[in-house]
């Protein structure tokens, strides 16, 4: 069946977009921004990593301007995608933030996991989706640039790039602060200090923290509370320009994130593995059975306040850091071009638990994740002079990431411990999984454009990749008397028809066997560097190399018609899981995956600039997509691998459009239309039935349609005084959290989570009224996300025994106050 949200077909949000016509948040925010008497203002963009006119540029973007941030409290890169159409945030167990654009998008919770989505702040790469956390701050603007962009930005751009466009030192003195109180006691403090400091030397720096209480509440202990916020973040920049050709850009920023990590909501439990359960339930922990499911509210969760693992301590928590120094310089060489190099070092740090399983109880329990990222990037290129009707960029670059990450899992309540320990004598409860990884990636990349004519211009993009990521893997026991150890050795003896002996503390326990070839009867090693039955860790070099290229026409058919068409091939590295299970084969990595996508569009600014009409199809042709999915475990009964679906496509179109009808209001709406499916793929499903053949199943968290309107509305109350007012309604329908979530599997036992795998649809609002200096110097306003309070969630996960969702946070508002100084 396919759930489907009453409020899908709720006319609140129809009536709204029908009444501004066709629409374009995206735009939108931006043209709120920089809206003035004469019209809607230029919209700047970086796609093609120089400055544009949007509207000059065959590419479709979203772009939020820096005052739009502020006025909406967009403190976030997941409060900026739920309100950008197309984009999508996932909120993972483990915290990792799993961004989907257009439909593509790379479900995979280990830190060191590649996404498809690349990020960049200033050109510099934050090349895992963990480092993005806390960089919404004192920016100039966001751009999300939408379709492969892997000719300029990388291979593992399939999906589009987001660009974060922080705001630069000044010539002149300026500072500014402001100060936000909000519901659950909400405090936010930012600031920043900017000018010159000598003859062509400035400096910018800007801070933020964050503090709020806790806003779920547990189901078990009433008055605990959970979500506590506690965040500082800055950035400090040093421009020098010690010629007219010579120009120096060093950033320094990073953050520190003490919060506690949102726990699940308890909604539906699973069947145990049958291998174990005769009859069903047989071994099942009657506490976690006894458990409540969680109510249908955004502040209901329960989490667990100790650990099997490490005793008494609430296990949602953090203490996570990131730094990172990149230098940027420019010399342009005469009136010929100018040469770039950029130079960047990140260092990240991860101690964290995380309560993914929604019950007080260890039903799955990760009390404790440690990681560091290490990266190193060096871009070289030349652009020649932009004037030029033949443009071109070339230029080469080098990235090395070594990534290490352990994470601990505490399943002692689950049916593994009861069962495993009347079956076998060896009660399994605890597990550890470290991930080593070290990537070297190159490439050289040429980007060209030309007018042919006045109107007409022809654009090519060529990039080679070379990639090589080395991996080791290990599973171990870490908790005396080593229940998983001695048990995974016991089966490894009986397929090697060897004795058991006991497991020698910090032995690799995973068995050299494939476990879907086991479920066939056939007995097969997964890895020919052990002997079949043998125990240890998985080690793997993937080396894979790729030609991303694309091709496009933009043609201006007057001065404010742009259409264009591009085709282009886009690639997404390789990726090593970081997951729990008793056999090598689980390990093997996900092999790059290729796009093949296709888009033509119309940009329009009519009506002497009072209108601008957007409008873009694509159609992408994918082979290889890296998903997550299941297998059945000869131990553990479900659990998940990192697949490559052999074929799949997305098609859809997006509409956009920003009208001011006044010199007081903008009014925006944008519509999204996707069409996202597996073509080709026969797996196992999400309650662990195999030989189920995917073709036609929607591609997890890609809703069908999306839609974003708003307004903002400028009054003068007296003649320095302005009102304003804003407001956006999002409208999400319905999606899935795992390959044939549609259907509930036949292994789960719900009784109020209905269609258990889906992500229902919804519609969330947020407004802002508030007052400001005309020359904007000062600004008081309120504002509110979320004001309907409504119930929604981003994703589904399964555990053990046990399955839950991790709802989106319930009505915030708040008052904020700014002052700057010029």
């Amino acid at each position: 069946m396919t759930y489907r949200n009453h409020h899908y077909a709720s006319g609140a949000a129809l009536i709204a977009f029908a009444w501004t016509g066709v629409a374009a948040a995206q735009t939108a925010a931006a043209a709120g921004d920089a809206a003035n008497n004469s019209g809607i203002a230029e919209i700047v963009v970086t796609a093609n990593k120089r400055v544009q006119n949007l509207n000059d540029v065959g590419v479709t973007a979203a772009v939020v301007g820096g005052e739009m941030l502020k006025q909406q409290n967009l403190t976030s890169l997941s409060d900026v995608a739920a309100r950008v159409p197309s984009l999508s945030y996932a909120a993972a167990p483990n915290g990792t933030p799993v961004y989907t654009l257009r439909g593509v998008g790379f479900y995979e919770t280990s830190i060191g996991a590649y996404p498809s989505v690349s990020i960049y702040v200033d050109e510099i790469p934050l090349s895992f989706p963990v480092l993005t956390a806390h960089s919404t701050f004192d920016l100039e603007r966001l751009e999300v640039l939408k379709g492969p962009q892997g000719t300029l930005f990388g291979q593992n751009a399939t999906g589009g790039a987001i660009n974060y466009i922080a705001a630069k030192p000044t010539s002149s003195f300026e500072a500014g602060a402001s100060l936000t109180y909000g519901r659950f006691n909400q405090v936010d403090v930012e600031g920043y200090v900017s000018g010159p400091l000598a003859e062509g030397l400035k400096a910018r720096i800007a801070g933020r923290a964050e503090f709020a209480d806790g806003w779920q509440r547990s189901a078990s202990r009433p008055g605990d509370r959970n979500g506590k916020v506690e965040n500082y973040m800055g950035r400090f920049q040093l421009a020098w320009e010690p010629s007219s050709s010579l120009r120096f850009l060093l950033n320094v920023n990073g953050w520190k994130d003490k919060s506690e990590t949102q726990a699940g909501q308890h909604i539906a439990l699973q069947f145990q593995n049958e291998n174990l359960s005769s009859p069903p339930g047989q071994f099942r922990n009657p506490a976690v059975v006894a458990s409540p499911f969680s109510a249908n509210d955004p502040r209901a969760a329960d989490w667990s306040l100790s650990s099997s693992l490490y005793g008494p301590g609430k296990v949602p928590f953090a203490d996570n850091d990131m730094i990172q120094a990149s230098l940027r310089t420019d010399l342009d060489v005469g009136d010929f071009g100018t040469i770039t190099a950029l130079s960047a070092y990140t260092k990240f740090n991860q101690r964290q638990g995380n309560d993914s399983d929604g019950l007080p109880l260890n039903a799955l329990d990760v009390p404790l994740t440690v990681g560091d990222i290490q990266t190193f990037f060096q871009e070289l290129r030349f652009a020649n002079d932009p004037h030029n009707p033949l443009r071109f960029v070339i230029g080469a670059n080098y990235e090395w990431d070594k990534v290490f990450q352990e994470v601990n899992i505490d399943y002692s309540a689950s049916s593994a411990t009861i069962g495993f320990g009347q079956l076998f004598g060896f009660p399994l409860s605890v597990d550890t999984i470290t991930n080593r990884q070290t990537m070297r990636n190159y490439a050289f990349f040429g980007n060209v454009e030309y007018d042919v004519i006045e109107n007409l211009t022809l654009k090519g993009g060529i990039r080679y990749t070379n990639a090589r990521n080395k991996a080791n893997i290990c599973q171990t026991d870490p908790q005396a008397p080593y229940n998983i150890g001695n048990v995974l050795k016991f089966f490894g003896a009986q397929f090697q028809g060897i004795p058991f002996q006991p497991y020698i503390p910090g032995e690799c326990v995973a068995i050299n066997v494939d476990s879907e070839a086991l479920a066939n009867g056939q007995f097969v090693p997964a890895v020919d560097y052990l002997p079949f039955g043998a125990i240890g860790a998985y080690q793997n070099t993937l080396k894979e190399d790729n030609i991303s290229w694309r091709v496009g026409v933009d043609y201006k058919a007057t001065p404010d018609v742009l259409l264009y068409v591009n085709v282009s091939k886009g690639y997404k590295a390789g990726s090593f899981p970081s997951i729990t299970g008793s056999t090598l084969n689980q390990y093997v990595p996900a092999r790059q995956e290729s796009v093949l996508a296709y888009e033509a569009g119309l940009k329009a600014t009519l009506i002497d600039r009072l209108l601008q009409f957007n409008l873009a199809g694509f159609y992408y042709d994918y082979k290889g997509k890296q998903l997550r999915t299941k297998l059945n475990d000869p131990t553990f009964g479900q659990l998940d691998v990192l697949r490559n679906i052999p074929k799949s496509s997305i098609k859809g179109f997006e509409l956009e459009f920003t009208a001011r009808p006044s010199d007081h209001l903008v009014v925006n709406a944008a519509y999204t239309y996707l069409d996202a499916k597996i073509d080709r793929f026969i797996g196992t499903n999400a309650g662990g039935d195999t030989g189920i053949d995917f073709a036609g199943t929607p591609i997890p968290y890609t809703p069908k349609h999306q839609i974003s309107v708003s307004a903002n509305y400028s009054q003068p109350l007296t003649s320095t005084i302005n009102l304003f007012v804003g407001g956006t309604v999002n409208l999400r329908s319905s999606t899935i959290a795992t390959l044939g979530g549609g259907e509930n599997p036949s292994t789960i036992n719900a009784t109020n989570a209905g269609c258990v795998y889906c992500i229902r649809g919804y519609v969330v609002a947020d407004a802002q009224i508030g007052i400001e200096d005309a020359g904007k110097r000062w600004r008081a306003f309120l504002w509110g996300k979320n004001i309907g309070n409504e119930y929604y969630w981003s994703n589904v996960v399964s555990g053990y025994d046990t399955v839950s969702r991790f709802a989106g946070r319930p009505a915030t508002y708040g008052l904020t106050l700014s002052y700057s100084f010029r």
